[in-house]
């Protein structure tokens, strides 16, 4: 009976990391001046139409921010740790970062706004959630400082 209680536990373990790790909603790397951002949450939320189209605003942040309907502004203003804010639409045939927002601990400009920076790639809705892949270009930066946006996402759509 012992054995059999500890196979069950551990197959109860093994079962749940999984479940942690099939539920991440973001893979990647976040880095301004070669410091690694402390990013743990992602959110979405539904942002001004731009141009008559559709905006899905991804907050990537250090601090949890699911419950704050600002989070957007207080990610930019440095309230959730270090934060990449990310404004998507749907153009005819694909979506496009229309801005971003840069909250880095390394960054002298931290909270800054930039456009052309980040862009998205292989983004798609399916079954309620919003999926991508955003990326910098090599040798990005904002104001000279370097930054690198490497982030795989998958959220539930606002």
């Amino acid at each position: 009976m012992t054995i059999f209680r500890g196979l069950l536990l551990s197959c109860g373990f093994v079962f749940a990391a999984g479940i942690a790790l099939a539920a991440a909603p973001f893979d990647g790397k976040y880095v301004a001046n070669g410091k690694d951002g402390k990013l743990a949450y992602l959110s979405a939320k539904k942002g001004e139409p731009f141009s008559g189209r559709p905006v899905t605003i991804l907050i990537f942040s250090e601090k949890d921010a699911s419950k704050d309907a600002r989070a957007d502004f207080h990610a930019q203003m440095g309230d959730l740790g270090d934060a990449l804010v990310v404004h998507l639409s749907k153009g005819d045939d694909e979506w496009r970062v229309i801005g971003t927002e840069f909250a880095h601990s390394a960054l002298k400009h931290s909270g800054a706004s930039g456009s052309g920076i980040v862009s998205a790639k292989d983004v798609s809705l399916a079954n309620g959630e919003i999926s991508g892949h955003l990326v910098t270009e090599p040798n990005a930066d904002l104001f000279d400082e370097p930054l690198t946006v490497d982030l795989k996402f998958r959220v539930r759509q606002p």
